[in-house]
Order: C-alpha cells, then sequence, then structure tokens
C-alpha cells in the first residue's frame, strides 16, 4: 500500500465470505470490496435517473465501468512528498483504461502540511486531471494558491 497501512484495517476482514448469490455463490470480501462501490453508485445513479435528475457523483471505491453512472476520487494523498503526485497521475490513467473517464486527486494532497514549490508543481499537474480539486486535512495548514 501507498500510505503503508494495510488493506484489513477499519473494514471488514478480506477473507470473510459474503453469502449473497448476486456476485457469485461464495465471495470473498477482497473481491467484492471494491465492487461494493461501484453497486452503491449504479444505484445511485439509477435513483436520480428514474426521478428525472441529473447527477454527478463522485465515489471512492470502484470496479472497472463504473465510469458508465460515476466518477472517482482517487482518495487520501501525502502533501508532503513528490511520490504521491506520481502516484496520483498514474492513478488516474489507470482509472481511465479501466473506464473511469472522469477520475482526479486531491491537488497538493490532503494528509499533512505541503510547501508553496509542491503545490505549485501539483497545480501545473492537476490541470491536465479530468477531476481536480484541492481538497485539505482539518487539522492542516491552508494551501489556497494565493497564500504561498
Amino acid at each position: 500500500m501507498p500510505n503503508g497501512g494495510h488493506l484489513d484495517e477499519k473494514t471488514i476482514a478480506l477473507d470473510a465470505w459474503h453469502n449473497d448469490t448476486t456476485i457469485s455463490k461464495h465471495t470473498y470480501e477482497l473481491d467484492a470490496h471494491s465492487l461494493f462501490g461501484t453497486m452503491q453508485t449504479q444505484n445511485t445513479h439509477k435513483w436520480f435517473e428514474g426521478n428525472n435528475k441529473r447527477t454527478m457523483i463522485v465515489g471512492k471505491s470502484s470496479f472497472a465501468g463504473m465510469g458508465k453512472w460515476g466518477s472517482q476520487w482517487l482518495g487520501r494523498a501525502d502533501s508532503e512528498g513528490y511520490e504521491y503526485m506520481g502516484y496520483s497521475v498514474t492513478g488516474t490513467m489507470m482509472q481511465n483504461i479501466q473506464g473511469i473517464p472522469l477520475t482526479g486527486a486531491d491537488v497538493c494532497g490532503n494528509t499533512g502540511n505541503t510547501n508553496a514549490s509542491l503545490c505549485t508543481r501539483w497545480y501545473s499537474i492537476g490541470a491536465y486531471y479530468p477531476l481536480s480539486r484541492n481538497h485539505n486535512g482539518v487539522n492542516n495548514k491552508l494551501q489556497e494558491p494565493y497564500l504561498f
């Protein structure tokens, strides 16, 4: 994991069985975890469509093809190192290949405190993301461009 965390932290155990036959007879959580996010996005999109409302759904957990119903935010990124900026570029490209064309990352990161040089470079790359936003953690220093 890029963030050094564990896949089974703060979630159901990865070797747990789903006894739901909509996916298959028995499915491990590891195989169904990201599919659940796509199913949520699909059902939300169908509700809005059924009620004659336009929708812009941005999800975090996804599976191939989710782009038919929604877009994706790549998730948390460290604000203190250049490596997460690189992860965001490859992550965006990978999601595009998987059929999610409207994908992006948190420009300047959102975990920790960034600096002017890193944030400037991140804004330069973020201008080319299909979906771009500056999102920061609650207790972090402000990182709007005009503050540097």
